[in-house]
């Protein structure tokens, strides 16, 4: 019997995430749009901290707690991606931006009202195909 999400299952989740966003943009869904796009981010950074997750082998308790979180700085943290993170940030601009536009993203936004503007600024940030969070993340998962 296997408990949990599989990595592959949270990979097809972060992108089919990322597609809906994207299309919940077009159809002016800038709220929604946000919320699903910072999901699929979280998505792919709990894929990342799975691979990382020994076969038969029980994780450590507080580590499991701390998994359920939608924190995304928490999140890379657990994935142990912070130092890689910060490398990739110094050496591309614009990555950092893009990080600096994602990590700030809650959970929370599904009660927020968000501008096109707020959900065009964070789709971008993460969908990027050369210097976007997603991108990046996809290079670690």
């Amino acid at each position: 019997m296997s408990y949990g999400m599989q990595r592959i299952e949270l990979i097809a989740m972060a992108e089919r995430k990322l597609k809906d966003a994207q299309l919940l943009f077009m159809h002016n869904r800038s709220s929604s749009a946000y919320y699903l796009a910072g999901y699929a981010v979280e998505f792919g950074l709990k894929a990342c901290i799975a691979k990382q997750i020994a076969h038969q082998t029980i994780p450590d308790k507080d580590f499991i707690k701390d998994l359920y979180t939608h924190d995304l700085t928490k999140l890379l943290r657990l994935a142990g991606l912070e130092r890689q993170r910060a490398i990739d940030g110094k050496a591309d601009q614009q990555f950092e931006a893009a990080w600096a536009i994602t990590k700030d993203w809650t959970e929370q936004s599904r009660y927020e009202t968000k501008l096109i503007s707020d959900a065009q600024y964070l789709l971008e940030a993460i969908s990027d195909t050369e210097h976007g969070v997603m991108q990046w993340i996809k290079r670690h998962w």
